[in-house]
């Protein structure tokens, strides 16, 4: 099945409908904004099929103190509306981001990583660092990330 889609930039409120109903549902969709989604070098994008918004993601510049990088990234908020999981949405939006982060010269995205993505972010070349931690209401994760300059 061919499915045909587009990227746009896209507002923090157009992302917490999706945030909410797939990443924190015991949460109302207002409670889904992340501290840094309204500054001005965060980057939120969409992914549109037939015009509506079925998967976000949002990039915060944002070290982390584990890794030296002169541009970092954090990924926060990416998630697909599950009527359209399976199709490889996701990870079409995961690069479209991350390519843009590289014209802009960032040379790390990093994320808290829940475990039952870990295969997705591993399939798009993220690696893991750290140990298992818990997020409180929400469960498991790790941290996973990608250098985006050769090293």
């Amino acid at each position: 099945m061919t499915t045909e889609y587009e990227f746009k930039t896209i507002s923090t409120t157009d992302t917490l409908p999706i945030r909410q109903r797939v990443l924190k549902p015991h949460l109302r969709a207002e409670e889904c904004v992340n501290p840094g989604d309204d500054l001005p070098t965060t980057f939120h994008f969409g992914l549109f099929i037939s015009g509506n918004l079925v998967s976000v993601a949002t990039f915060i510049q944002e070290s982390h103190p584990a890794f030296a990088a002169g541009y970092p990234y954090r990924l926060r908020g990416m998630a697909t509306d599950d009527s359209y999981r399976g199709l490889g949405l996701g990870q079409k939006l995961v690069r479209f981001g991350v390519e843009e982060l590289k014209s802009r010269r960032c040379d790390l995205v990093w994320f808290n990583a829940r475990i039952k993505a870990f295969p997705f972010y591993e399939r798009l070349g993220f690696s893991f660092y750290g140990p298992l931690f818990d997020i409180k209401d929400i469960g498991p994760h790790k941290t996973m990330y990608k250098h985006l300059i050769p090293r």
